[in-house]
């Protein structure tokens, strides 16, 4: 398997999440930490900033947005009836998922959410935002998950499986209800019924197609919807949904007819069967698969998912329309042995002349705290609560960003760059563009015992300011890394 060859920057000299005000340019940026979905002090407002997260919803008023939240109470174990510690508890919780959740399971992880509370974080379907379950000191336990962007299906799932995790790990679990935190649990929670929980999905679906078609007739770009949020792609469409994209006769035929508008959800029917394995596999090769060939040991396993997923579901029904071309090209880019791999060529052999599956083999837009800056869709990446790294083949950029103030309001983007920028020294090029204002230098750095090209930069307008370092091996490659710094904006 090929790596990803990119130096990989040093932090950016600029504070993480807070204000940057005058007099504090040089403080050091907060600790790195997840920002999670699910957050918030109410069930709406957390299912809202979880929906906007994923990219699944336009940013427009809160509406009511289909999901599960519960909260729980262990019961005490062992002659003493005690309740398990926080730690013990997440354990238990980790582990019941892994054992539990079949194949239908990505990963399981633990860490802290946004409060820095303990909790386990599970992927279930690539469409959906982690299931966030937090556990507390006062003996409550809270599991949230946004099921919208992923369909009916997920959230029927989820729905009976929240119930087993209870009886399994003794936990009584009850619908989620801020107003009702602190206070003995008394309504024990039952699963929504299916009719239901589609017309939840539907009526959360209709506005915002209403808007799509409206930013539309305005001019607007193609609209991205349950897709997450962080990156846009460059996609020739109207809508832009975890399956591929739409047109705008399928914008105004859904608007008309929501039955026409099933299709965006990858898990609809309440099965784990051959279409929602083909669905799976689809909603991965077009958001998330980089089409060369692997340089992470996560891009391979990614790769694997995939040509899995489509495996299992051609066991099951050999005639869905099966993407072909680009499961050969998976073949190519991944190698290894498949078993299905004459009928793959053969197949893509004689498949129609469509364009590609996949988002990621044209240019993505990253947004960052504010700022977006335009990048090949190959770059693998990391994010962080304070900085966004991509790269691939010798060059990578790190992005950082902060809202910036004084004691009389919003600062001046000159005002910023007089604060972060005069390390980069008299000759350093200047940038304006718009509201935009920016200085950078290019030098080199042979830190890492190979010679690399550095172009250090910040942009600012009033208010926020970024700062950006671009790492490039190829000398030639010094055009790309100015136009890049020239490119960064706010989003």
């Amino acid at each position: 398997m090929d790596t990803i060859a990119c130096v990989t920057a040093p932090r950016l000299a600029l504070p993480g999440r807070r204000s940057l005000k005058r007099g504090d340019a040089r403080s050091e940026a907060t600790a790195e930490r997840r920002v999670a979905p699910a957050a918030l002090g109410t069930t709406g407002l957390r299912r809202h900033r979880a929906l906007l997260e994923s990219g699944a919803l336009l940013e427009s008023a809160p509406r009511p947005l289909p999901g599960v939240s519960v909260v729980g109470q262990p019961a005490g174990r062992g002659l003493l009836r005690k309740p398990p510690t926080v730690e013990e508890l997440l354990l238990e919780i980790d582990r019941w998922f892994t054992a539990e959740a079949g194949e239908v399971l990505r990963r399981t992880r633990l860490g802290v959410d946004i409060d820095e509370r303990p909790a386990v974080f599970v992927g279930l379907h690539p469409a959906a935002p982690e299931v966030e379950i937090v556990a507390t000191t006062d003996d409550r336990v809270t599991l949230t998950a946004v099921t919208a962007p992923a369909g009916p299906g997920y959230h029927t799932f989820l729905g009976h499986l929240v119930p087993r995790l209870g009886t399994d790990l003794e936990v009584t679990w009850s619908q989620y209800d801020a107003a009702s935190e602190g206070q003995e649990l008394t309504e024990i929670y039952e699963p929504d019924d299916r009719p239901g929980v589609e017309a939840e999905m539907l009526a959360w679906l209709r506005p915002v197609l209403l808007e799509a078609r409206a930013s539309r007739a305005r001019g607007g770009d193609t609209v991205h919807v349950g897709l997450p949020s962080g990156t846009l792609y460059d996609v020739q469409g109207a809508v832009a949904t975890n399956l591929g994209p739409r047109d705008d006769t399928w914008l105004e035929q859904a608007v008309a007819q929501p039955a026409m508008a099933l299709d965006v959800w990858p898990w609809w029917a309440d099965a784990t069967d051959a279409r929602y394995l083909l669905n799976r596999a689809l909603c991965l090769m077009w958001r998330d698969v980089r089409w060369r060939p692997p340089g992470t040991v996560e891009e391979a396993e990614l790769m694997d998912e995939v040509r899995s997923c489509l495996r299992r579901a051609h066991s099951f029904d050999p005639a869905l329309p099966f993407p072909w071309r680009e499961w050969a090209e998976l073949l190519r880019l991944r190698g290894g042995d498949e078993p299905l791999a004459d009928l793959v060529a053969s197949r893509a052999a004689e498949a129609d002349d469509r364009p590609p599956i996949g988002y990621r083999r044209r240019p993505v837009t990253i947004v960052h705290e504010g700022w977006s800056v335009a990048v090949p869709g190959s770059f693998a990446e990391r994010r962080s609560a304070d900085e966004w790294w991509g790269g691939e083949g010798g060059r990578g950029i790190t992005l950082a960003a902060t809202t910036t103030g004084t004691d009389f309001g919003p600062m001046a983007p000159e005002e910023f760059l007089a604060q972060v920028a005069g390390g980069l020294g008299g000759g350093a090029l200047q940038h304006r563009q718009g509201p935009v204002v920016g200085a950078a230098r290019l030098t080199t750095d042979t830190s890492s015992g190979i010679e690399v090209a550095v172009l250090e930069g910040y942009s600012a307008v009033v208010g926020s300011g970024a700062a950006i370092r671009i790492v490039f091996e190829n000398p030639a490659d010094w055009n790309w890394a100015l136009d890049t710094w020239r490119g960064l904006g706010p989003a």
